[in-house]
């Protein structure tokens, strides 16, 4: 398991490094609220083939629950303040990337099989398909 948290972390690490290079914009409520809750949606989905083991399962529950509050709420406020309602696809990708780190990392003394790989491989799968879409066009 060690193994797979070293090599994502390897991915995301150059993949934040490329995202980030060259950046400059302005804060969004919106979009760090989409980021958020997408955050805490891939930390419950991890916490599912854990579920027998408390510790880890509930520390990505609370986590999970804090980021979705906090999104939901900035969702709220960006609403009410009528704030631009534009997603930055970086933005989703990077967390995609960092949550999959992160479950991987929780998850790291469970079994190696693939329903606890599913959840954060996939998320880094789609992180990256979201990191390069915006390039093509």
């Amino acid at each position: 398991m060690w193994v797979i948290l070293i090599i994502n972390v390897i991915i995301a690490s150059i993949a934040i490094i490329a995202g980030f290079n060259n950046r400059a914009e302005a804060f969004s409520l919106f979009n760090a609220g989409v980021v958020f809750v997408a955050f805490s949606i891939v930390l419950l989905l991890g916490a599912i083939p854990v579920y027998r083991n408390f510790d880890t399962s509930s520390v990505l529950m609370f986590v999970a629950g804090i980021l979705i509050v906090l999104g939901i709420i900035m969702l709220i406020v960006s609403v009410i303040a009528r704030s631009t309602r534009k997603i930055n696809l970086q933005d989703l990708a990077i967390a995609l990337m960092v949550a999959a780190v992160c479950v991987v990392y929780f998850i790291h003394n469970a079994s190696l099989n693939f329903a606890n790989l599913l959840v954060p491989e996939l998320a880094l799968i789609v992180g990256l398909i979201l990191l390069v879409y915006p390039k093509q066009k």
